[in-house]
């Protein structure tokens, strides 16, 4: 009985050894291990259900009411934070949990837990690093699918390494995180492997049916020979009847028998009346074992029989295998035999090109003229450039074209057929970058076979690359693009004929896609614009002809503009147009300060719209006088003045994001929240970058600036930051684009607008003939921030020196912003004078310092007579609302 209990204690604590760290009631620690299970269960459950638009996640404002979790609230609180910092390799964590528990339940210890929990924290890590390189998301769940940890882990890899090292970091480091979390496993499955393969082949050998089925085949034609040689031995007399007649002994003839069977050689005859009798009688003889000899000659014979069934066997296998080769290559004959019956001879091969409908971009050219371009003039005599300020398209493309595109029809077809694919050219259509060849696919032939030989094409097309589109909408052709020798150059002039801009609000006429159809766009539909491109792709171009293309389009009460070129020569030249609210930035804090300036602008604005019960800027232009005075009911002639007439739309373009992000890390936040709020107040945002990379064009970046543009980039892996895609890498620079619009997730080749510096100064210098910039004042002194986050100070104008106002009067009189000439006409100080210079380019007076040259007076005396009373209106009544006042109520026009 001692020994008993003795054994059922040692026992009991047996069962309870894996949890060590629990109580040492085994009742205890099972009712334990099972509640960790049921929380491993619900863990489960919650991330099996994820649902983006539960609360807490972020991708939504409107949360689901109930939660579409299957664990509720707190099921969607801890999904989303597990996705939220492992990604998918959340699901790893939860795997090995399940292992630990499976482990202890089995009644194993496991050393070590601790450590095996860093593996797989590092198998998690690397999983979502890997997702993060290799499958980059967009859109709302950007953030969630790779986790916060696999997208730090990822963009401070790739800001020092290349892809291809960093998916070997990340690799090696799912490897040993796999050896520190299950070491003894993984080589006890690693010794098992050769065992197993072996085991799989062999099981896979008997099984095979064939052998089986062909032994069961011979048995039965064996034993139909038997029945035959047995009934042609001796006929049925009777039931059944035996006569062993052995040493000469002879059978009795009335038995019904045969005499003389010596004369047979045999030494016993049995005779049978049945033939299933003869069949039980060789089984039994075979089973039994009575006659060995006749036995062993059996065994003899299956022997043979079987090797012969083995031999036949092999050679229906060999048969079988040279029947399949033989059907294969007479099916690639079949295919090559068609192809070559349908093969042209030359002299129609060229009939046939010459009657192949082409479609050439610049067949009939509309002639450009002012009154095409849908624009009003009614503001203070303003008048907009004319069209003969830009150069002409040009006349001759089409000839130069349209033989050689026909030529390179011809050369496609031939080396179709060399490569035996059964297709025939069956349209063109030729625009400013690449010509479209449409190719028909006889029936049966896969696409897969054309993008096999494209390298081919190319070579035989002496082109640089090609491009196969596999599916066109609404046609069952395949495309190839092939680069044109001579590009056209597409002129701001011919886009804007045609009347494609009249609906838009701000049109930006970008180019000609790859048909040839302009490519015209409205930014306030985008309502934000995203461009990459390396040194010389045409980036800079197609800023300076979107800039063009609002300069003949919208007047300054229309549009206005801030510029931030911190390369101080791409957008300098537009320094003297009416439309800008700023002078051209070039230092990045101030773009920083700007942004945060345009946030509190946004909010403003969105203030406006509530009280004057509109919903966007377009419903807010359009009231009257009158309305606008009933909506907001001023009370004095004070509050009737604060009332903008109408909101211009106001445009920041930042030519370099990466040094915008570098510089301040709220930059972000700022270029986020208008992107996300300001299309209906009117304010837009246009961001170039010669640097795609992760950590510049973030998620929420690219999530809310749906329409992107990009030129030729350096590598793949930058198109499909910018594109989602790669093909950008492709492209063949000098305005050779790829454009994306919010509309469609179809890209779009196109050629951008060419604006040369040329036309680019004639017009700047038309429109400083008709207007003068009107800097907003509280724009141009803005205080910087400084690298803490905290403002520099600034200078206000209870602030200035007393000798403030005379010395702009004297700067503004003399038209040179010098410190020696202050400290002549006012008999001041080097230190005060510099000071009062400095105040002075603070406020927007003076231009930027440019060494020992005079800095330039950048405003006029009428200009500085209205600041003045600007000032003086926002120390007694408070701040206008800067920039809507361009035009107010009560103001005339």
């Amino acid at each position: 009985m001692a020994r008993s209990n003795a054994a059922a204690l040692r026992a009991s604590q047996t069962e309870g050894a894996p949890l060590s760290f629990l109580p040492p009631a085994s009742m205890t620690r099972r009712v334990l291990w099972v509640v960790l299970a049921g929380i491993w269960a619900f863990a489960v459950l919650s991330l099996a259900s994820f649902n983006a638009s539960d609360w807490p996640s972020h991708v939504v404002a409107v949360h689901n009411q109930p939660p579409r979790n299957f664990g509720g609230n707190a099921g969607a609180a801890l999904s989303y934070g597990m996705l939220r910092s492992f990604g998918y390799g959340s699901w790893l964590i939860l795997l090995a949990i399940g292992g630990w528990l499976g482990v202890t339940a089995s009644g194993r210890q496991l050393g070590h837990p601790l450590v095996r929990l860093v593996g797989v924290l590092l198998m998690a890590v690397s999983i979502a690093g890997l997702h993060a390189l290799w499958l980059p998301d967009v859109g709302p769940l950007a953030g969630i699918k790779p986790g916060v940890l696999g997208l730090f882990a990822t963009s401070e890899l790739i800001a020092r390494f290349s892809p291809v090292v960093v998916a070997l970091v990340l690799l090696t480091g799912l490897s040993v995180g796999g050896v520190i979390a299950a070491d003894e496993f993984l080589l006890a499955a690693l010794r098992r492997v050769p065992a197993a393969a072996a085991a799989v082949a062999s099981g896979i050998r008997w099984l095979d049916p064939r052998p089986a089925w062909a032994a069961v085949s011979a048995w039965r034609e064996r034993r139909a020979i038997r029945r035959e040689e047995a009934l042609v031995r001796g006929p049925a007399t009777g039931r059944r009847g035996r006569s062993r007649g052995r040493s000469g002994d002879a059978i009795d003839p009335d038995a019904g028998g045969l005499g003389g069977t010596e004369s047979f050689g045999l030494d016993e005859v049995a005779v049978y009346d049945d033939p299933d009798e003869l069949e039980d009688e060789l089984e039994e003889e075979l089973e039994d074992g009575a006659d060995d000899e006749d036995e062993d000659e059996l065994e003899d014979e299956d022997d043979d029989e079987y090797e012969d069934d083995d031999e036949l066997e092999d050679e229906e296998y060999e048969e079988d295998e040279e029947y399949e080769e033989d059907e294969e290559d007479e099916e690639a004959e079949a295919e090559v035999s068609a192809a070559a019956s349908r093969r042209l001879s030359n002299e129609e091969l060229r009939e046939k090109i010459a009657k192949l409908p082409l479609r050439m971009t610049g067949g009939s050219r509309p002639v450009a003229r002012d009154e095409d371009i849908p624009r009003q003039e009614s503001f203070e005599g303003y008048r907009f450039p004319m069209l003969d300020l830009l150069e002409d398209p040009e006349g001759n493309y089409t000839e130069k074209m349209e033989a050689f595109v026909r030529q390179q029809a011809g050369t496609l077809e031939q080396t179709l057929q060399t490569f035996s694919i059964d297709a025939e050219v069956v349209g063109i259509e030729s625009g400013p970058v690449v010509t479209l060849f449409s190719v028909q696919l006889a029936p049966g032939t896969r696409v897969a076979r054309l993008q096999a030989i494209s390298s081919d094409i190319a070579r035989s097309l002496q082109a640089q690359n090609i491009r196969i589109i596999a599916n066109m909408a609404g046609k069952t052709t395949v495309g190839i693009e092939v680069p044109n020798l001579h590009k056209e150059k597409v002129r701001l002039k011919e886009l804007m004929s045609g009347g494609h801009a009249a609906k838009m609000g701000l049109p930006m006429f970008l180019g000609k896609d790859a048909s040839g159809e302009p490519l015209v766009a409205d930014l306030t539909k985008m309502p934000h614009m995203l461009i990459a491109g390396t040194t010389g792709s045409g980036k800079s171009v197609c800023m300076n002809s979107i800039i063009m293309s609002w300069l003949y389009t919208k007047r300054p009460d229309e549009l206005k503009l801030v510029l931030v070129d911190p390369k101080m020569v791409e957008m300098s030249q537009f320094s003297e147009i009416p439309h800008l609210m700023c002078p051209v930035v070039t230092e990045m804090s101030r773009a920083a300060a700007i942004l945060e300036w345009a946030v509190n602008k946004m909010e403003e604005r969105y203030e406006l719209l509530r009280e004057a019960m509109v919903r966007d800027i377009s419903g807010y232009n359009a009231l009257t006088e009158e309305e606008l005075l009933e909506r907001f009911a001023p009370e004095n002639e004070v509050e009737k003045a604060k009332i903008p007439r109408r909101m211009p739309y106001m445009v920041f373009v930042i030519d370099e994001l990466a040094d915008l992000m570098m510089t301040n890390k709220e930059v972000e936040h700022s270029i986020v929240r208008i992107a996300q709020k300001a299309r209906a107040v009117g304010i837009h945002l246009i961001l170039a970058t010669q640097r795609p990379q992760a950590n510049v064009v973030t998620g929420l970046i690219k999530s809310n600036m749906p329409c992107r543009a990009s030129f030729k980039v350096a590598s793949g892996m930058d198109s499909r930051i910018v594109l989602d895609a790669k093909g950008a890498e492709l492209l063949l620079g000098q305005g050779d684009m790829l454009f994306l619009t919010p509309h469609t997730s179809e890209l779009r080749r196109a050629q951008g607008t060419l604006v040369t510096d040329a036309e680019t100064r004639k017009v700047v210098r038309f429109l400083k003939d008709v207007a003068t910039p009107t800097f907003e004042r509280s724009l141009v002194s803005l205080r910087t921030p400084s690298k803490d986050g905290d403002s520099e100070p600034g200078l206000s104008a209870n602030e200035r020196d007393p000798l403030f106002d005379k010395a702009v009067e004297i700067m503004i009189e003399t038209g040179r912003g010098s410190v020696s000439l202050l400290q002549r006409r006012l008999a001041i100080g080097y230190s005060r004078a510099s000071r009062l210079v400095d105040q002075m380019g603070l406020a927007g007076i003076l231009g930027e310092h440019k060494g020992s040259v005079a800095r330039e007076v950048v405003i006029t005396l009428d200009d500085w007579k209205q600041m003045k009373a600007l000032e003086e209106a926002a120390e007694k009544d408070g701040t206008l609302f800067a920039g809507d006042t361009g035009v107010s109520v009560g103001t005339s026009a």
